[in-house]
């Protein structure tokens, strides 16, 4: 639009006549002001979108950490909730115990004074019957040493029982907390969504033509290879170990998510002349992403046009591709199982509905992954 401006203006100039050359420098000066304003609003706006750009990162990368916390607290949540049953179930047989102790000790207690009561006591005051005198007294030990087992049992049981009520409620204060974390991350994650939707709405209207479409999306598909080559010369030092090499694995490969394909490999890309270098897969926000093959991590964080991206060497020049993701949830030089989870689903990249971008890659070179996975 801008560069239809200058062309519009240079014309209009042009095709004046030039009644005096006083005349002309004016014009001539005019236009120069009017092509440096006009440079100056390209260069504006050029940086206006690397500024949004940068932003949607920060904010992106942002709500993919607070997802992670989230995830991680309600794990932690569940812990604690199970750890709170669990002392409650114990607190259950120590009452009982507790209960039992006492209804014993009440019957020994009542049953000592019973005995005290008896005429055969009596006979502890007289040193006429020695044989009686002693089995009362044996009898009396009894009652004593009885009773003093169960006043210990009683004792530990109610120490038992506070010991368990104290647990408790340190669990109920440690879940507190947890909870007060998690609303604390909810906000937060409510705040960066909202900055998120706001950056979107700016970026697209600086991006309103299919050309400036086109021109957004070679970027980053430059951008992209670039990092690809990047990592190749890298990844091809790497050694590790695998059950099986991946190029043995075509046709017998899981998909990472379970969703529907919106963009296959291959297809062309709306409104534009490029196609699809990986596949786009359709799925519910925060659905489990899972390597489909053994790996290394070697690049993990945010690129442009592809969100939140994680990308796995597979060994023998192979490289899968995971992006649009809500959290990953592995860092670069972890090393990954087939069937491990990875990240889960989103749209980051500043894409409207939650999806994964899914490629493949050989050498470098894009493979298509419906040849390999099944």
């Amino acid at each position: 639009m801008l560069s239809k401006k200058i062309l519009l203006t240079l014309t209009l100039t042009l095709t004046l006549p030039s009644f005096a050359d006083k005349n002309t420098a004016v014009k001539l000066n005019n236009l120069n002001k009017n092509i440096a304003s006009i440079q100056i609003d390209l260069n504006q706006s050029t940086l206006k979108k690397s500024q949004l750009q940068d932003a949607l990162a920060q904010t992106e990368t942002t709500e993919g950490q607070i997802n992670q916390k989230l995830t991680l607290l309600q794990k932690q949540l569940t812990a604690q909730q199970n750890k709170i049953q669990q002392l409650k179930q114990q607190a259950v047989p120590l009452a009982n115990a507790k209960n039992q102790n006492h209804i014993l000790l009440k019957q020994q207690i009542r049953d000592a004074y019973l005995f005290s009561q008896q005429p055969a006591v009596k006979l502890l005051l007289s040193p006429d019957d020695v044989i009686q005198t002693q089995r009362t007294l044996m009898y009396f030990h009894y009652i004593t040493t009885a009773q003093v087992k169960t006043m210990t049992q009683l004792q530990n049981s109610l120490l038992a029982c506070q010991k368990n009520q104290q647990a408790i409620q340190k669990q109920y204060s440690k879940l507190l907390l947890l909870k007060q974390k998690q609303l604390k991350n909810q906000q937060a994650l409510k705040e960066a969504q909202a900055q998120r939707q706001q950056l979107i709405q700016a970026i697209s209207q600086h991006i309103q033509t299919n050309s400036e479409q086109l021109k957004r999306l070679l970027k980053n598909k430059h951008q992209l290879e670039s990092t690809i080559r990047q990592l190749n010369t890298s990844a091809s030092k790497q050694k590790f170990m695998s059950n099986k090499p991946f190029s043995q694995l075509r046709g017998k490969l899981p998909w990472p998510t379970q969703g529907r394909i919106v963009h296959a490999f291959g297809a062309q890309i709306s409104q534009s002349e490029l196609t699809w270098d990986g596949t786009v897969i359709a799925a519910p926000q925060g659905q489990s992403i899972k390597a489909i093959a053994s790996g290394r991590v070697i690049f993990a964080k945010w690129m442009a046009g592809y969100g939140l991206l994680l990308i796995i060497n597979d060994g023998n020049g192979y490289m899968t591709l995971y992006g649009r993701n809500q959290t990953l949830l592995t860092t670069v030089g972890d090393t990954v199982k087939a069937g491990d989870e990875i990240a889960t689903v989103g749209k980051s990249g500043g894409f409207l509905y939650p999806s994964l971008y899914f490629s493949i890659r050989h050498n470098g070179q894009v493979v298509n992954p419906g040849g390999w996975c099944h």
